[in-house]
């Protein structure tokens, strides 16, 4: 219209820039999920009527039987059925020591065999799988938008008008054209835009690369307001391997039959308790049978029918509630009991030990510098044992014999106080407490679908020390996207004062609209350097 086609020509070049800065902040996201999908295996080696046969893993189907050789790494999650193995599992967990794993054991996809011949029964395939579950999960939080963004885009349906109705404005009072032109072109709020997009995409990006999986953006600034945090206790922060202290038969029957028959129906549970015991059979050389069917009660134990009859594994209460007679043996005191009943008939107990996680003291002491004003522990286990616990770590409040309703009324009474929640598990018997919490964390989540399912964020790996580098990235992103605010809100006023003033044309705002938003994308770009080591209460500068 001003006949400046020179102008005309390089603006939208100018302008095609900051666009160009906005899809290389979204690729940062999208070369997380490929590095991820770059796990998965390219081929996989079923068994078919005695004979290998190769095929690619989109070919597999849940009962097939796998040969995983040394060096090959797993297409799908499934369960040792034959041999036994070491299994790297960094590429998906983070846990840099090797799994040792034999019969019966669960493995999952993109973990990669280091020294034994492995036969799997598959379980999951595909986007079922762990590692399609946590490639999923990128993909939504890519997908995904923060409230502040949603907040911005009801606010932007006003801008447009505004900006056309000023620039119309001088227009009619001055005249000049190119007054008004530069406006337009300056008005263009890509600082603006870029402001919590960029932030959030290389937030992710530094959460993926620490394996912590983030289902939904809003995660990232929910948690700066978290003030509570509250613990299951086994598995969480406590070791996952919990040791058999005890075997205390009842009757004429002896700890190696009464461990066994124990074994029997724990083998199908992933629970530490359970899993425990069957780790203690096996080093007793003692067989595992499987049971014909088993059921697991989240939080008070299993029942299954071998055929020896109808047992039940677990809480004494629970054992009490089904009618088994548990009121003429006394209480063995101090530590976990697992109580074993045979067709209601009370057979004997096992006793275990747990202690916590070398990390967790400084983990939840980090916790406290993060901002972190109370912290609560929750367990399944008896008193005696969550109180050891407790007095460990120095938590503000504890409770025992917790079940999954507990945990769940614990959490809503944290609430109603007026608190900001965070709950942090790694079980079934979580599931409830962690939908419920402000924000869910699903700690050593790979082996745990529930628990993923149930999460806001899930973190692969058992490193406590995780949870205050989530909070911490946190806050940090939630800093740098105020400041993008700031920057990108008072650069488009000043951008529109100096060309309604005819200090900058249509050139020269193009080119600066270009500098606003390479300040938000470069202030952005600062949370990739984040280090949860170095983070606030890591001992490191």
């Amino acid at each position: 219209a001003a006949g400046d086609f020179l102008t005309a020509a390089l603006v939208p070049l100018l302008m095609d820039l900051a666009h160009f800065l906005e899809e290389r902040c979204v690729a940062g996201t999208q070369a997380a999920i490929e590095r991820i999908r770059a796990l998965q295996a390219r081929e996989a080696t079923v068994l078919r009527d005695g004979e290998e046969v190769r095929v690619a893993p989109d070919a597999l189907a849940v009962g097939d039987v796998l040969v995983v050789r040394p060096g090959e790494t797993l297409p799908a999650d499934g369960r040792v059925v034959r041999g036994a193995s070491a299994l790297d599992t960094a590429p998906v967990t983070g846990e840099s020591r090797p799994v040792d794993v034999e019969a019966g054991a669960p493995v999952f996809a993109g973990a990669i065999n280091l020294t034994g011949l492995l036969e799997v029964e598959v379980v999951h395939v595909g986007a079922a799988s762990a590692l399609g579950k946590v490639v999923a999960l990128l993909a939504e939080a890519e997908r995904s938008r923060p409230p502040v963004a949603r907040r911005l885009e009801r606010y932007a349906q006003h801008y447009l008008p505004l900006v056309v109705a000023l620039a119309g404005a001088v227009l009619l009072f001055t005249g000049k054209l190119d007054r008004a032109i530069a406006m337009l072109v300056v008005a263009c709020p890509c600082a603006f835009v870029l402001s919590s997009p960029a932030a959030m995409v290389a937030a992710l990006a530094v959460a993926s690369r620490l394996e912590i999986l983030v289902k939904n953006t809003r995660f990232l600034e929910v948690v700066a307001d978290v003030d509570t945090l509250v613990l299951d206790k086994t598995g969480t922060v406590t070791l996952e391997s919990l040791e058999v202290a005890g075997i205390e038969p009842l009757a004429s029957q002896t700890g190696d039959a009464l461990l066994a028959a124990a074994a029997a129906v724990a083998v199908g549970s992933h629970h530490p308790a359970a899993q425990a015991v069957v780790r203690a059979a096996r080093a007793r050389g003692l067989e595992v049978a499987r049971p014909e069917c088993a059921i697991e009660t989240p939080g008070r134990g299993t029942t299954a029918v071998t055929a020896d009859g109808m047992w039940r594994l677990g809480r004494r209460a629970w054992l009490a509630a089904e009618g088994v007679a548990t009121d003429a043996v006394p209480d063995p005191g101090g530590g976990t009991a697992l109580w074993l009943a045979r067709d209601g008939e009370l057979a004997g107990r096992i006793r275990l030990a747990d202690r916590p996680r070398p990390e967790a003291t400084a983990a939840l002491r980090r916790c406290r510098d993060q901002g972190i004003g109370r912290i609560v522990l929750l367990t399944g286990d008896r008193e005696e044992a969550a109180r050891q616990v407790a007095d460990a770590l120095g938590v503000d409040s504890w409770q025992a014999d917790a079940l999954p309703e507990d945990k769940l009324a614990v959490v809503r009474r944290e609430q109603a106080a007026g608190r900001k929640v965070m709950f942090v598990g790694d079980g079934v018997n979580d599931a409830l407490a962690l939908a419920g919490a402000d924000v869910g964390v699903a700690l050593g989540a790979r082996a745990n679908e529930v628990a993923l399912d149930s999460a806001d964020v899930a973190i692969l790996g058992p490193d406590l020390h995780l949870v205050p580098a989530a909070i911490a990235l946190s806050r940090r992103t939630r800093r740098v996207i105020a400041t993008n605010l700031l920057v990108g809100v008072g650069f488009s006023a000043a951008m529109l004062a100096l060309a309604a003033s005819g200090v900058i044309g249509a050139l020269a705002g193009a080119v600066l609209h270009n500098g606003g938003a390479v300040f938000v994308v470069a202030n952005s770009a600062r949370l990739l350097a984040f280090d949860h080591r170095r983070a606030p209460g890591s001992g490191s500068s």
